[in-house]
């Protein structure tokens, strides 16, 4: 059975066109024309109850349009991360994260974001849970992103090995 080269082609131009549109989900986009809040919300505690941790933070003074919580196994708190809008209010704010592993250490921080610009984060905050020492150090290495990009990548080399051994 002969392949044309033009069903070849086609492959390898999906496959980029694949790579290209799973990178683009990774980063805030290039042409923003949004004003990135000035100042971080006051992240101020966070309260554990068996698998859910709820934050408390009040709002930057700067114009905002919702938020990124960013937590992880770790201080770099970046292993995992959620964006959701929300308006200003009077207050302390509080988001629950659900479905977490008890007795685990976890570090938290939020950014305020407007639009497509996210403004700085806050400072980060932990769980100090007894029982958390004899667990990773680490959370998961691959996110769902990494993995849609490395895939992408395995199609064009197969693509590009096929084109080798044609």
């Amino acid at each position: 059975m002969k392949i044309r080269r033009s069903a070849v082609c086609l492959f390898i131009f999906l496959a980029v066109i694949l790579l290209f549109f799973s990178k683009s989900n990774i980063s805030l986009a290039d042409d923003c024309n949004d004003v990135a809040p000035g100042d971080a919300p006051n992240f101020y505690s966070i309260s554990m109850a068996s698998s859910t941790a709820t934050l408390y933070f009040v709002q930057p003074s700067s114009q905002f349009d919702g938020y990124i919580i960013s937590y992880g196994l770790t201080n770099s708190a970046d292993n995992y991360s959620v964006k959701y809008p929300m308006s200003s209010i009077n207050g302390a704010n509080s988001y629950s994260v659900n479905n977490l592993f008890p007795n685990t250490n976890y570090y938290f921080k939020v950014r305020a974001v407007k639009g497509c610009a996210a403004g700085p984060w806050s400072q980060t905050l932990y769980t100090n849970l007894k029982g958390a020492g004899n667990l990773p150090e680490t959370g998961p290495s691959w996110t769902p992103v990494a993995i849609g990009i490395a895939g992408a990548g395995l199609v064009i080399l197969g693509g590009l090995l096929f084109l080798l051994f044609l």
